[in-house]
């Protein structure tokens, strides 16, 4: 009974306080919102909270609250940290003191100009600076393949000879040019933004721009100029391609060597019409490189023609207009051929008196010329000035001018080149080679393969680079050949194997066979030999013939003789010191002495020069 009237009263009191909690919670609007619906019966709550008081109810509903209130704060909690996390992240990539960021802005912009577009690729421009790169990457990957497969040489040989790719390259490279200045600059902003930067900094990277964009616009802008030009030189200079590109392995695959005429050409305005100055000809090992220099003697007289030639047929006993061994020389050829075109056949296209006079040179030597290049005065000067000079030791004194004209009148004398180790420019190399004044023929042809073989060991590719367009300009004016086009490539290859092969001089002098009166199978026989032992590295042999020379007929040739077709030829003076005892070794006609020294027959090293008047003289035109 007391325990059925105390469960009585605890359920009066469980009532009175649940009807309390419902009176506060419809007290509390902000409360009743939160809280959660009441339960239908207390089975479906948990056991702990049936059992539990008012005071667990009441904890129950505050911890409800709590949770709903907790969310929002969680979020804007998440919402705070990712904005710090940012902050921080930007807090890294700005500088967030002054001229923090500055090494990285000039180490990115620098990167730029050795890689095109890398520097974007820490801006906005990211995919552009992918696509420069890659571009860049895959141009180099390109071109290294070309040279290897085709050799450096030859690759090289086959770009400069071919004006329709030398076109697409000079607006390949300006256009390239553009772009990477342009990706310096997009690169150099772009690395800016965000940064601050003190005053001098802001100075000195607009002068760091402006110099990156120099070193690669100026290049690729010299560049694309060198092509255009180069395009034009040899679409002037050369020939039309007889066929495809070939290499010189290729392209003389049959031939041991190949013979050159090269003609010195006199085109002066004290003279009418041209006249070969200087004759060589270059017989060129096509494998090794190595050459016979041939000089031929201009007073070579009554030369003959290849048999069965037109010439031959008009000229079966030699050359013999006049029957005078001193006018009918080798060198009158030309103006011959000049006042006789309809004598000689067919040119071929070559100017009548070049065509003459190789036709001379082939039959008196006994060699077939494959190919033939001229150069006037005016570009031997060019070209000796655009590589600096040559660097000579001048044997003697060398008279400018002098020699007489057609009337038999001395030509005056106005200037020297002195004796010494000095370097020659264009005016005083022309004279070294070409002066007569107080010499003969032989010493002439001696100087002249000195200067050559003096200068192929000295040529100086940076040199002749940097003085191109005048010497382009030039060869397209002085100089004519034969060459095509396609066959330039091999060309070039031969030249770099002459640089590193033998150069070996050839004169024809009496010591060979009288040249008033030659016998030109004694004359073919001796060329032959020199040609191959030139081609095999040899030394040149000693002249077999044993023919004296009249001294009466070899003096003649050397006097003036009146009417002569050309006076410079025919008006070459007695040695100096001629008459002062017997030639030594070292003046032997035509031949260098032995430290590679001409001397003129008779003179002596150390003999006073008539006429010199003394070192200083110099230039006095």
């Amino acid at each position: 009974m007391l325990r059925a009237a105390g469960a009585s009263g605890a359920s009066a009191a469980g009532v009175a306080s649940a009807a309390e909690a419902q009176e506060r919670s419809a007290s509390t609007p902000e409360q009743t919102a939160s809280a959660p619906e009441p339960r239908p019966d207390n089975a479906a709550r948990p056991a702990d909270a049936r059992n539990r008081g008012p005071a667990s109810a009441r904890a129950s509903a505050d911890r409800v609250a709590d949770d709903a209130s907790a969310a929002p704060r969680r979020r804007d909690r998440r919402r705070d940290e990712a904005a710090n996390d940012a902050e921080t992240s930007r807090a890294r990539r700005h500088s967030s003191r002054v001229g923090e960021a500055f090494p990285s802005l000039v180490g990115w912009t620098s990167l730029s100009t050795l890689l095109p577009g890398i520097g974007l690729l820490r801006t906005r421009f990211r995919p552009l600076g992918l696509i420069l790169l890659g571009g860049f990457v895959l141009t180099f990957l390109i071109a290294l393949v070309y040279v290897l497969v085709k050799g450096p040489i030859r690759a090289f040989g086959t770009v400069v000879s071919s004006p329709t790719m030398l076109t697409f390259l000079a607006i390949i490279l300006a256009i390239i040019g553009v772009i990477w200045v342009l990706a310096i600059v997009i690169s150099h902003f772009g690395l800016r933004k965000g940064h601050r930067y003190a005053p001098w900094q802001n100075k000195m990277a607009g002068v760091l721009v402006v110099s990156l964009a120099l070193i690669v616009g100026i290049p690729l802008g010299v560049g694309s100029v060198y092509a255009r030009v180069q395009g034009d030189t040899v679409s002037s200079l050369f020939g039309d391609s007889t066929g495809d590109s070939k290499s010189a392995e290729d392209l003389w695959a049959d031939k041991p060597y190949i013979n050159v005429f090269l003609m010195g050409r006199d085109n002066g305005d004290d003279r009418e019409g041209t006249r070969p100055d200087t004759m060589l000809v270059a017989s060129i090992d096509t494998k090794t490189g190595n050459t016979a220099l041939i000089s031929v003697p201009r007073n070579l007289a009554f030369p003959i023609f290849p048999e069965g030639s037109e010439l031959d047929k008009a000229w079966p006993d030699g050359f013999r207009p006049t029957g005078q061994s001193s006018v009918d020389l080798i060198n009158s050829v030309w103006q011959w051929g000049e006042q006789n075109k309809d004598d000689i056949g067919n040119t071929h296209g070559l100017e009548p008196g070049m065509f003459t006079t190789m036709q001379a040179v082939e039959g008196s030597l006994g060699l077939n010329l494959d190919y033939w290049a001229s150069v006037d005065m005016g570009g031997f000067e060019d070209v000796v000035d655009a590589i600096g000079g040559v660097k000579i030791d001048v044997e003697r004194p060398i008279p400018m001018g002098g020699g007489k004209s057609m009337s038999g009148a001395a030509n005056e004398v106005y200037g020297w080149v002195d004796p010494g180790p000095q370097t020659l420019k264009g005016k005083d190399a022309l004279w070294y080679v070409r002066s007569r004044e107080g010499s003969d023929n032989y010493d002439r042809m001696c100087r002249q393969q000195r200067m050559i073989k003096t200068t192929l060991d000295q040529v100086d590719p940076r040199e002749l680079a940097t003085a191109y367009p005048k010497l382009a300009n030039s060869a397209t004016k002085n100089i004519a050949t034969s060459i095509p086009q396609n066959e330039v490539p091999a060309f070039i290859e031969l030249a770099v194997s002459m640089q590193k092969g033998d150069v070996t001089t050839v004169q024809i002098n009496n010591d060979v066979t009288p040249t008033y009166d030659p016998d030109f199978d004694v004359l073919h026989k001796w060329i032959l030999g020199e040609v191959k032992g030139a081609s095999k590295g040899e030394e040149s042999p000693k002249p077999t013939n044993t023919a004296a020379p009249d001294e009466k007929k070899d003096t003649a040739e050397e006097e003036p003789t009146e009417g002569a077709p050309d006076e410079e030829a025919a008006s070459e003076e007695a040695p100096a010191g001629e008459e002062g005892g017997e030639p030594t070794e070292t003046t032997k006609p035509g031949e260098p002495n032995a430290e590679g020294k001409c001397y003129p027959k008779g003179f002596k090293p150390g003999d006073d020069f008539p006429g010199y008047p003394g070192p200083g003289a110099g230039d006095e035109g």
